[in-house]
């Protein structure tokens, strides 16, 4: 994540999912502050974070709308496997493995908000970074820089 994020949230939530530290039904519940295990979205099967982000049916649906959207955007089959979505792509310098953490996020942040992940949010989101970080190299005359890294999304 320090190689395609600059934003500490990013690197935080990224680094909680890697460690497990993320707190799913399977884990609340064991706490007491869930009244289930199971999913969120789907309501079927036990909540962990391998479920929550690749193998729920509401995820899959988000996950394949993504890759239909990269192929569109990058002219690339993009076949997203468990560790690509978990771990990212290691070999990959390119804004790839920035979005998928993004979209982990836009998922999370549905969980929380008790809605279906959807991929307009996940746009949404993007739209709101890439602005974010525009400003940011105006301001440090780093333009160049940015046109480099948003180029295939503008």
């Amino acid at each position: 994540p320090y190689q395609s994020a600059s934003e500490t949230y990013v690197w935080s939530f990224q680094y909680r999912l890697l460690n497990f530290i993320l707190f799913t039904n399977d884990k609340l519940i064991k706490i007491g502050l869930s009244d289930s295990d199971k999913c969120s979205f789907c309501g079927t099967y036990t909540e962990d974070l391998y479920h929550l982000f690749f193998n729920c049916s509401s995820v899959r649906v988000f996950w394949n709308r993504f890759a239909v959207w990269w192929s569109d955007i990058r002219g690339e089959n993009l076949s997203l496997s468990l560790k690509d979505i978990i771990i990212g792509f290691l070999h990959r310098k390119d804004l790839l493995n920035y979005l998928i953490i993004l979209g982990k996020i836009t998922i999370w942040e549905c969980r929380k908000n008790k809605i279906p992940p959807k991929l307009r949010l996940f746009l949404h989101k993007v739209e709101a970074k890439q602005e974010v970080e525009k400003i940011i190299a105006i301001k440090n005359r780093k333009l160049r820089d940015f046109y480099t890294r948003w180029e295939l999304l503008l």
